[in-house]
């Protein structure tokens, strides 16, 4: 009768290998697994009768896929679980934030804030974006041009609530500053023809400390220290504060909407022509 080939007699062996080494690294802990399941089915194979221990060793080999397969848990599984969880999410605030922009470049090509009648629109506070009565001269409109719910008040002004994070828009003042409350501003509409900053920053008592931040250049950046628990930051955190990286490196866009392109005559001029 001739001998089982040198793989065939120490296959037990190799699975304790195997589960000895998933316990150190566990990200084998799943092919561990598996090899061992095939040498439990193997055992009652005739050839298996004639091998060294293998009970004994596929066995260690089990325990040691066992401990592998809690570690991955442990120290990959969960931590990848919540780590998508949080990007999710974070996801979705810069997604409310660029319909903050994109709602923003609206009013500019549209003129719908436009005092000094050049065709270039001032962008808006949350409320007349949101819907509320007009503020400044714009006229009303039958639908708001950013879906906002019912705005709730905080120390920085009007905010919309989407999930676990608040949400609020700072137009620049006549003199310098900024602000978000629309009934208390003097808004410098020649400048808010080219700047607002929006913030977005989590309620409190939730799992989250991120501030997040974008202006009229899409310049998305991030605060990882965040603030105290749903306080809001300052209009101006981002533009004076300590350095706020950008988002995943996103780079800021250079020209704006409604921008005439160069050569072009200046807007009043194309106004007066048509």
């Amino acid at each position: 009768m001739s001998k089982p080939p040198v793989f065939a007699r120490f296959w037990p062996a190799l699975l304790l290998g195997l589960g000895v080494a998933s316990a150190l690294w566990p990200l084998l802990a799943l092919p561990a697994a598996f090899a061992s399941l095939v040498g439990l089915l193997a055992l009652r194979l005739p050839s298996a009768r004639d091998l060294p221990r293998p009970r004994l060793w596929l066995a260690l080999g089990v325990l040691g896929a066992a401990v592998g397969m809690v570690r991955f848990v442990v120290l990959e599984a969960v931590p990848g679980i919540v780590g998508g969880g949080r990007k999710a999410v974070e996801d979705q605030v810069v997604s409310r934030l660029r319909d903050v922009l994109f709602a923003e470049d609206a009013m500019r090509r549209g003129g719908w804030i436009d005092p000094d009648r050049d065709g270039i629109g001032s962008a808006a506070f949350l409320s007349e974006l949101c819907g509320g009565p007009p503020l400044r001269g714009q006229p009303a409109r039958k639908t708001p041009v950013l879906h906002c719910g019912e705005l709730e008040a905080s120390p920085l002004g009007p905010t919309a609530r989407f999930g676990a994070y608040f949400y609020a828009v700072c137009l620049p003042l006549v003199g310098g500053g900024w602000s978000a409350r629309s009934e208390a501003a003097a808004v410098d509409e020649e400048a808010a023809e080219r700047r607002f900053v929006a913030y977005a920053w989590p309620v409190a008592q939730s799992p989250f400390s991120n501030t997040y931040f974008i202006d009229e250049h899409e310049s998305i950046r991030i605060s990882p220290a965040g603030s105290a628990a749903g306080a809001p930051p300052r209009c101006d955190a981002a533009l004076s504060g300590p350095a706020w990286p950008a988002w995943r490196d996103k780079k800021p866009r250079q020209a704006l909407p409604g921008d005439a392109d160069p050569g072009a005559p200046p807007v009043t001029e194309r106004r007066d022509q048509r």
